[in-house]
């Protein structure tokens, strides 16, 4: 009597349990898949990195302050020697020295000469001319944010499908695992009716191997469910990024997507595609990737043409102190300077450079077009696979109809021993068949569905 108490309580709480398991809409998957995503992290950090670079070189077009420091220490021989007063003779008019001599030294003639000189200055530097160099530098720039903002976005698109595709797959197995059992249910009731037959001579031996054959066949297509269905379960908490518990996918009502596939049926046009297609070159993120880095190839094989040209720069100078006390109470004077520069020769660098970004430039563009293709090919492959799918579902339906009222028909018959026992096996797999095809077939729609969104988005 324990025992019995014990077992009823262990399945009370079992109940408890999994009726307190917790459920998650696709919605909240995808948005908790973005937040974790490890990818995406990283995507972001790059924009952020992007904008900061972009805010970098705006900076190349305003002038650069700095100030500047230096102390100079000589060594006593050369101090001495410079310090040394020499006296120079003075010479009259005939030539001859007059015996008067004059005192010199190179301190006095540097208007100060010191052991230690302190030399404190600020320097003023705005760029002019460069050719086209800051210019073009920004505009690179902010194409780099631009892509990095479209590549965010594409890696949160490949994760939104991948949360996608593990949801509905999650589901799907879930009912082919329903179907499943009830296909086991259901055969080993014919299992029993036939041995009931069996005993009483209406039945043959064989017919019972038959259905034992199917029996097992039906374990073995259960335990493939169940076994895919626990390793999805395993990959689904690895891509929502979460450990522990991990919610279950709220069960989707397929038959909600009815009016959606009738309404296919008649969008199958040559004008519904082509507006697609159109959508897919203007929306793609991929598109606008490959644009991007043929546009930032451009303004690089600019700037290497911008190296032929000249540059010109002014520096502004104003020197606080040059004497041999630390105090900033020197003479203080300026200077400005006007630094204008042309490349005459550079060993061919210059050239080399530009011949690089020039086919570094033809590569893209081709690579641009042949990305383009492949992504029209594919999103135009999708697009009638779409369509295909949704007659499929139409077409499963139809012959799960026709298997429904076989099945009621070859039961009815065989219980008046009017047909074979392969006749009524033959029946039971054709309608668990029909039953399965039409499950797969609504989740492989969504599934197109959704693989679609990505070639607009």
């Amino acid at each position: 009597m324990k025992r019995l108490f014990l077992l009823i309580l262990m399945m009370y709480f079992s109940s408890i349990i999994n009726a307190e398991k917790s459920t998650i809409s696709l919605e909240e998957s995808i948005k908790l898949a973005k937040k974790n995503n490890k990818e995406i992290l990283a995507e972001k950090s790059s924009l952020t990195s992007a904008n900061w670079m972009q805010k970098n070189a705006l900076t190349n077009f305003f002038p650069k302050t700095s100030f500047n420091s230096t102390t100079i220490r000589i060594d006593n021989d050369t101090f001495d020697k410079a310090s040394k007063v020499t006296e120079i003779p003075v010479f009259g008019p005939t030539g001859a020295p007059t015996g008067d001599y004059i005192p010199f030294s190179a301190t006095a003639m540097s208007n100060g000469f010191y052991k230690t000189t302190y030399m404190n200055n600020i320097t003023v530097q705005q760029p002019i001319f460069n050719g086209g160099k800051v210019i073009l530098g920004y505009q690179l720039a902010k194409l780099a944010k631009e892509q990095a903002v479209y590549s965010l976005q594409n890696k949160e698109n490949d994760i939104s499908f991948q949360v996608a595709s593990t949801y509905f797959n999650i589901l799907k197995l879930q009912e082919l695992k329903k179907l499943s059992e009830k296909s086991l249910e259901s055969t080993e009731s014919h299992l029993k009716m036939v041995q009931d037959k069996f005993q009483s001579g209406m039945a043959k031996k064989s017919d019972i191997l038959q259905w034992q054959v199917k029996l097992q066949n039906d374990r073995t297509s259960l335990n493939e469910i169940e076994n895919n269905l626990n390793i999805l379960l395993s990959l689904w908490g690895n891509i929502l990024g979460i450990e522990g518990d991990v919610p279950i996918p709220i069960r989707v009502d397929v038959k909600n997507y009815n009016n959606e596939i009738d309404e296919i049926n008649s969008q199958q046009s040559d004008n519904s595609l082509k507006e697609f297609l159109s959508k897919v070159k203007a929306e793609n993120s991929n598109i606008r990737i490959m644009d991007l880095t043929q546009k930032m190839l451009k303004k690089s094989y600019l700037i290497a043409k911008g190296n032929f040209l000249p540059s010109l720069n002014l520096q502004f100078t104003y020197e606080i102190e040059k004497d041999n006390k630390l105090d900033f109470s020197g003479d203080d004077n300026w200077n400005l300077v006007a630094a204008f520069s042309f490349p005459l020769f550079s060993s061919g660098a210059n050239y080399t450079n530009l011949q690089k970004a020039k086919y570094d430039l033809r590569k893209v563009k081709y690579s641009t077009k042949s990305v383009k293709e492949n992504i029209l090919i594919g999103a135009k492959s999708s697009y009638l696979n779409m369509n295909t799918k949704a007659e499929t579902i139409r077409n499963n339906k139809i012959a799960l109809s026709f298997a429904e009222e076989n099945s009621k028909i070859i039961n009815d018959l065989f219980e008046q021993g009017m047909v074979t026992n392969s006749e009524l096996l033959d029946a039971e797999v054709m309608i668990f068949a029909s039953k399965m095809n039409l499950v797969t077939s609504y989740y492989d729609f969504i599934l197109t569905k959704y693989n679609l969104k990505k070639y607009t988005q």
